[in-house]
């Protein structure tokens, strides 16, 4: 991180908010995408019982409070330069406020399970989209039948951003389109669904939705920050993510390769298909981010590799590749994407051990990420783009090499993809940029950048991969496009 000195030229900040399910982050950044302070506080205070997750939405603001004032003691006389703030969280997290904005209840976290017969019940209700537990409107259903006392004193229905923006402009019942999604809202009619008349009670408690990069309202003098500081619609948590991590224009992608392999594209229309395998994200400047997430990502480290010297191995790795062993390295049953397939099991052909194992699983999770581009540009009629990657396994040189090489494509590793970067980002977005599209592509900096050095011998290996998930029945080879 800069030192304050080193941006202190440049007088031109925004505040990001990034409010995690395990702690709070803000980040100040300028408008070249330094960043000049950050602070981050533990939250401690998750209930987990029996498949519900609750979290007490007072210890958020405790945090956000604490976390703003830190940063501001290390700005210092630069805390006048910051031009706005933005926060974003965690998408389908539920919060039932009273007209002043008291939570009623502790909030229900985004993986709280106990929604998935509401969630069955709104699919049976909705023209398009599908609802799961995860929903925040399946969880505002469950509250409906199950804490009616409960339901019956809530005036909104929000998410963690929505409440933090809430707690600093006073207006409480105002939301944006990435939050609203899993909310039911139609983000490309830009309307709440006529369907949602069927449930009058939830429908009069929804919020109004705008645009991420709006201002909503003005925070006066927060934690030593400027007086009437204006306060910019945020979105969720992996938007703001994605946003920070640079890309800008349609054909673009970005991918976390963490514990799973999550795909965001950059697209001018939406994407959906008839499986459910991707959904749609829309931005500011008639843009889309079509998402989708595989169960494959870097769990097979964990699970194979427990205590393995990783660069190392990536090293030995390196002189093995490519690799004739073919690999499909999925640790649990089922598959969500580049295909819906719950009978899909992990596998190594011919079976491998050691170093050979480890270099197969590097080559077969590219072959999978390489397949899994070629399903969305199908999808939006493209291809090429440039791929902005994210999570833990992009911190390997050799794998985001092979990465590259596999999918033929050039891939960035940004120098940062924190979600609080990418709150900042719209909080620049709604104040200082000309568009949101010059705030995503001038802010985000990039670390690294890998380009195809041997796209051609990896050409057979795919093939063979493609093959051998067909040959299981997990996979066609041509995906074919919803009507």
């Amino acid at each position: 991180m800069p030192s304050t000195a080193a941006v202190s030229a440049l007088q031109t900040l925004t505040l990001g908010v990034d409010i995690g399910t395990s702690a709070v982050r803000v980040m100040a950044v300028t408008a070249e995408g330094h960043v000049a302070a950050a602070a981050s506080m533990p939250l401690a205070s998750s209930v987990h019982t029996g498949g519900h997750h609750e979290q007490e939405p007072a210890i958020w603001w405790d945090a956000v409070c604490f976390t703003l004032q830190y940063v501001a003691k290390q700005l210092g006389r630069l805390s006048d330069a910051v031009h706005g703030i933005s926060v974003c969280g965690t998408s389908g997290t539920l919060v039932c406020a009273a007209s002043d904005g008291t939570p009623l209840r502790p909030a229900i976290m985004y993986d709280d399970g106990r929604a998935s017969r509401e969630g069955a019940e709104l699919n049976d209700l909705a023209d398009s989209t599908q609802f799961g537990a995860s929903f925040s409107l399946a969880k505002a259903l469950w509250v409906l039948r199950h804490e009616p006392d409960i339901f019956d004193q809530t005036e909104y229905l929000l998410h963690p951003a929505d409440w933090v923006i809430g707690r600093l402009t006073g207006y409480y019942g105002i939301s944006d389109w990435g939050n609203s999604l899993k909310m039911g809202y139609d983000v490309e009619s830009i309307c709440w669904p006529a369907w949602l008349d069927r449930l009058p009670a939830i429908r009069s408690r929804l919020p109004f939705v705008v645009a991420p990069g709006t201002i909503i309202g003005v925070v006066d003098g927060v934690s030593g920050f400027p007086a009437r500081l204006p306060v910019v619609a945020g979105t969720t948590d992996g938007v703001a993510s994605c946003i920070a991590s640079g890309l800008s224009k349609p054909g673009d992608f970005n991918v976390t390769l963490g514990t799973t392999l999550v795909f965001k594209a950059m697209s001018s229309v939406p994407l959906y298909d008839l499986f459910g395998r991707i959904y749609s994200h829309r931005l500011p400047g008639n843009l889309w981010l079509p998402g989708a997430a595989s169960n494959t990502g870097c769990a097979w480290i964990a699970d194979a590799f427990p205590s393995a010297d990783l660069p190392a191995m990536d090293k030995a790795a390196e002189a093995v590749l490519p690799t004739s062993h073919i690999a499909y390295p999925l640790v649990v049953d089922g598959e969500r994407f580049p295909f819906r397939c719950p009978e899909a099991r992990g596998f190594v052909e011919p079976a491998a051990e050691g170093l050979e194992l480890y270099a197969a699983n590097l080559q077969g999770t590219a072959c999978l990420e390489r397949l899994g581009y070629d399903v969305l540009d199908s999808f939006a009629g493209c291809h090429g783009g440039s791929v902005f990657s994210a999570g833990g396994g992009s911190q390997s040189d050799v794998w985001m090499q092979l990465r590259a090489d596999v999918s033929g494509r050039i891939i960035h590793r940004p120098a940062c993809t924190e979600a609080a970067f990418g709150a900042a980002t719209l909080a620049a977005a709604g104040t200082i940029a000309d568009s949101p599209q010059d705030a995503f592509k001038s802010m985000a900096r990039i670390d690294r950048t890998f380009t195809p050095e041997r796209q051609r011998a990896y050409e057979e290996p795919f093939a063979r991969f493609c093959s051998a998930l067909e040959l299981r029945g997990f996979f066609r080879p041509r995906p074919r496009q919803a009507p």
